[in-house]
């Protein structure tokens, strides 16, 4: 009962939080975190980073396999970000916090940044009360996951719940701005074997009027909803709803221009399509095909309050690659076939790719991941099309258990005939995972601008989830 009570607590604490907090800045902005692609490719090193020892059990066959290295590891989702499966949830409170971890991997139980804090995981414990209930009807199915791996959290729960809030700071010379970045509940239904129904609701960042000269208010809505029948061998999935099409590197900073100039902004409704989805991940190989109706572009006035089953038109997405211990490498392809009115035809391009050397030796806790994007689309107000592209790379150091220093660059052109128009973004970072279930982070960013030289700014924010 005291740990229900302090999880009531933490939740309601949360909420008001975000309801009571002052307007600091009128020009309100959402960042939204979803998935972290740097977990998969660092976590191919240690089994025990997603459960128990695996000891005292025979490895099974390749269809019935359930690990990989792919978004649906760990996410209900299998594009990555939202509720979290039980693997999700261990990870979270065995691998990630500096302090109070349930379990450690046997690979990093001495890289700690203090040896006296050894004695506070001695007594290995899942510190948070699971938000997780009951099992299915009929029983689990002999792709859920197993019961005794995860230390006593619900493996195959008939209903589960997820949160993911964040508080953040921006400051730019005289601006600043103090705003909730995220909010978001989770909520999964599986009634039965092999069928789940899941949602996510929260905050929806708005950009601004038609005329772009004043800032909509923060709204809240539905973003993400579907029926998906999963558990299949060969960790095989179909889905049908609304979601973000499988497309590129899931990362969680969606104002990285491999995410926002793609339509593919985690905290705007206008990435979302319905339609339906089929993909499969058996260990390495990964593979996702959607076929959807899209939504208008999110630079469109009418996008503001996109339709919830999207416009006339129709679109595709596909992704594949290969995530192996050590290295990552995959390529994405979407379409989208919509009136000029709606943003008009796009057709986009992805590669992706990762390297892990931390697999190799525990002397290097380095882990690499990069993307290469490029779009044809239609130009604003014109029947002419253009291309752009954009570019993504992130070196990540894991200092010690929960503090994990990183440096990314991000690069966009988005004319190529156009001149200086290019964005250039230098992004110094340090993480640090305090607990289970809570994280600051801070971010020291270059903006290199044309024909202005040097923009420094300053972004933390502090996250709790569940």
């Amino acid at each position: 009962m005291r740990r229900a009570a302090q999880a009531l607590l933490l939740l309601v604490s949360t909420i008001l939080c975000f309801l009571l907090l002052p307007r600091v800045d009128r020009r309100p902005a959402i960042r939204q975190g979803y998935a972290l692609p740097l977990y998969t490719a660092r976590s191919g090193r240690t089994c025990d980073n997603c459960h128990t020892n695996p000891t005292g059990w025979e490895n099974p066959s390749l269809p019935w396999r359930k690990c990989t290295l792919s978004c649906q590891a760990c996410h209900l989702n299998p594009s990555g970000g939202g509720l979290r499966t039980t693997p999700g949830r261990f990870y979270a409170q065995a691998t990630l916090p500096m302090l109070f971890a349930s379990h450690r991997g046997y690979k990093d139980w001495n890289r700690h940044l203090v040896g006296s804090m050894k004695n506070l995981e001695l007594k290995r414990r899942n510190r948070l009360v699971d938000p997780a209930f009951w099992h299915p009807l009929g029983g689990p199915s002999k792709m859920a996951f197993l019961q005794s791996r995860y230390a006593g959290l619900n493996a195959d729960p008939l209903l589960f719940f997820g949160v993911d809030s964040r508080l953040a700071w921006w400051y730019s010379g005289r601006n600043h701005a103090v705003f909730p970045m995220q909010f978001d509940l989770h909520a999964g239904l599986r009634m039965v074997r092999h069928l789940v129904v899941a949602a996510t609701g929260g905050l929806i960042a708005q950009l601004k009027d038609a005329d772009r000269s004043h800032w909509k208010r923060i709204s809240a809505g539905l973003k993400d909803v579907y029926v998906m029948v999963d558990q299949l061998p060969m960790m095989t999935y179909i889905r049908a709803g609304r979601f973000l099409p499988p497309f590129g590197t899931n990362i969680d900073d969606h104002t990285s221009p491999i995410r926002r100039d793609f339509e593919l902004d985690g905290s705007r409704l206008d990435s979302r399509v319905t339609g339906v989805e089929i993909g499969m991940a058996p260990n390495y190989p990964y593979v996702q095909f959607a076929v959807f109706r899209p939504n208008p572009g999110d630079l469109i006035p009418k996008s503001i309050q996109p339709p919830f089953l999207g416009v006339k038109g129709w679109g595709i997405a596909a992704s594949a690659g290969w995530r192996d211990l050590a290295w990552q490498l995959g390529v994405s392809f979407m379409m989208k076939r919509r009136n000029i009115a709606d943003g008009g035809d796009i057709e986009a391009y992805s590669v992706q790719w990762g390297f892990n050397p931390w697999y190799f030796s525990n002397k290097f806790p380095l882990t690499y991941m990069g993307e290469f994007a490029a779009e044809r689309y239609r130009r604003e107000g014109s029947v002419t099309s253009a291309w752009r592209f954009a570019v993504f790379n992130e070196l990540d150091y894991l200092l010690f258990n929960g503090v994990n220093l990183s440096v990314k660059h991000d690069y966009s052109d988005a004319d190529l005939k156009v001149a200086d128009d290019h964005a250039n973004r230098l992004t110094f970072g340090v993480d640090l995972h305090v607990l289970p279930s809570f994280t600051i982070k801070t971010q020291a960013r270059l903006n290199f601008l044309p024909h202005v030289g040097v923009q420094p700014d300053f972004f933390m924010y502090l996250r709790g989830f569940w």
